[in-house]
């Protein structure tokens, strides 16, 4: 039986696969030259694709399925595990990024990293970025047609806003939540858990939320 605890943590298996495969460390950019390497090899498929094209006569498939799997698919694929494994690690690498524990709200917007992952420990105080009663947030909203939703935003009190945009490793998620939904605390839920479970999750928390003493959706 699927244990819906009140709390968000990323779930995809998939994402974790790529995760392990792909470790993606603190500070990890890709860097140009990769970029414009994998995009120069999908152009080149599509060149030798057209110019093996008349040996389909003698091998009907070597233009239209050797190739494209060699020069185009290969990098392209390249270019989706390093998106799937970021995000693995974006979003917390499965551990606790939003929880209602003891009638306090706790929430992370900073990723973990491969090699942050030794230390990684929820029970440490350190671990999150916002820490509140859950009587204190001045509301909770639910966006259920933005990206990856549904989205989740808790309305903070003043102080605890000011502080996840104040700190220079939340102050970018922070802000963009702010610009975009007018709150810099908000979850993409859909990020976290699959279609079929996600929707389930979202009711667990917002119970948990409402009985320690929060507002109520």
């Amino acid at each position: 039986m699927v244990d819906f605890a009140p709390e968000l943590r990323m779930r995809r298996n998939l994402l974790r696969v790529l995760g392990t495969l792909r470790p993606i460390k603190a500070g990890y950019r890709m860097r140009p030259m990769t970029v414009s390497g994998v995009l120069g090899l999908m152009v080149a498929g599509v060149l030798a694709l057209l110019v093996t094209a008349p040996l389909a006569t003698v091998a009907a498939w070597l233009p239209f399925v050797a190739v494209p799997a060699v020069v185009v698919a290969a990098p392209l694929l390249l270019l989706m595990a390093n998106i799937g494994a970021g995000a693995w690690y974006a979003c917390g690498a499965g551990l606790p990024m939003l929880s209602v524990t003891d009638g306090e709200v706790r929430g992370r917007l900073r990723g973990v990293w491969a090699d942050e992952l030794t230390d990684a420990d929820p029970d440490d105080p350190a671990w999150w970025d916002l820490r509140l009663p859950a009587r204190a947030l001045s509301g909770v909203r639910v966006e259920r047609d933005s990206p990856f939703g549904p989205l989740l935003i808790l309305d903070l009190p003043p102080a605890a806003a000011q502080a996840l945009t104040a700190h220079s490793d939340t102050q970018k998620l922070a802000e963009h939540w702010r610009s975009s939904v007018d709150s810099p605390a908000a979850w993409q839920i859909g990020l976290f858990e699959g279609r079929f479970r996600r929707e389930r999750r979202l009711r667990e928390f917002l119970k948990a939320l409402a009985a320690a003493g929060g507002p109520v959706l």
